[in-house]
């Protein structure tokens, strides 16, 4: 019989209570052939999600500064406990796919100048414009075949997260998988995306306009910035402005707006309009909605002034573990 390789699997959760049982039940199904290790890293969480992962038998860890909270911290704190060959990344409110760990391993096994794969996914009918629009482009920010970066999580060979430092970075709000597939292209890795299915997702059925105002407020918004600001002076600087490239050229055209409407001069302010307006219909004819093209607009419009506010947010060493705590073993 061919022995096994161990897999950790990293569960990232903030008020996953929901999801969380389904999500562990998801993954077990699916590691009742490999030794394994199931850790929920939880961002001190406000509901019982300590309680149902702890009760499901798994281990959990949590953060212990609420100010630590990002998406960046999640695996992050995940990986410091984690063991084996592999580790497997996931969010509370997803359902891993039957097959998928077979094939990422296997895949792995056969390549070992690939770093990670993950797969296929599937979306629920969201809720709200931002989820709406993330369905509608399930193929262009999941593409199959060789990738810069594997977004949503993925199989990642430990012996390369060690050779580049850390696996996800505390500092970042979103992006925390580009900064990763970043690191390991520049080490000289591969990551590939398997036309099989890897997981399916739960969409937040939060209003759009409630669902933004949450996104700012958590610090999501000011990621573009925060990846920019964590990319200075590294070799992939330019794949980084690459990433968030409609934000900088969308925030360069509000502030030429800004100076346009402090001229007070209806001729430079209505020429400076146009950009916008023309950028409006075509995300109106895009989306066949006017109402979802101006909340496209709003959703670029806050991005980019959250990268405003990402640049000169602080940086911590991102190989500084967080303060974390054992809740359950």
């Amino acid at each position: 019989m061919i022995n096994k390789p161990f897999i950790s699997v990293s569960i990232k959760t903030l008020n996953e209570a929901e999801c969380i049982e389904k999500t562990i039940d998801s993954i077990r199904q699916q590691l009742t052939d490999y030794p394994h290790k199931i850790i929920v890293a939880d961002s001190l969480s406000t509901d019982n999600t300590q309680q149902l992962a702890s009760d499901k038998g798994v281990t959990v860890v949590s953060l212990t500064q609420p100010a630590d909270r990002c998406c960046g911290v999640g695996h992050q704190l995940g990986y410091l406990y984690s063991e084996g060959e592999f580790i497997l990344l996931m969010d509370g409110d997803m359902e891993l796919e039957k097959g998928f760990i077979d094939s990422a391993v296997a895949f792995l096994t056969a390549h070992p100048e690939y770093a990670g794969v993950a797969g296929t996914v599937e979306m629920d009918d969201a809720a709200n414009y931002e989820f709406k629009s993330r369905k509608q482009r399930l193929h262009k920010i999941y593409p199959v075949g060789d990738s810069d970066h594997l977004g949503g999580g993925g199989l990642y060979r430990r012996s390369a997260i060690e050779q580049i430092g850390y696996l996800t970075n505390r500092n970042l709000h979103a992006y925390e998988e580009a900064e990763l597939g970043m690191r390991l292209l520049n080490a000289g890795y591969k990551l590939h995306r398997l036309d099989i299915p890897y997981f399916s997702h739960t969409s937040h059925s939060m209003p759009t306009f409630k669902m933004l105002k949450y996104r700012w407020r958590s610090g999501y918004h000011q990621a573009p910035g925060e990846l920019l600001r964590n990319a200075w002076g590294k070799p992939w600087l330019s794949n980084a402005l690459k990433m968030v490239k409609n934000e900088v050229i969308f925030l360069l055209y509000l502030l030429v707006l800004i100076i346009a409407i402090l001229t007070f001069d209806p001729d430079v302010i209505g020429l400076a309009l146009l950009p916008l307006i023309a950028f409006t219909a075509l995300k109106t004819i895009k989306n066949r909605s006017l109402k979802n093209g101006i909340q496209s607009v709003i959703n670029l419009s806050v991005l980019s002034v959250g990268l405003l506010k990402g640049l000169t947010h602080p940086v911590r060493d991102p190989m500084n573990p967080p303060d974390s705590k054992v809740v359950h073993e």
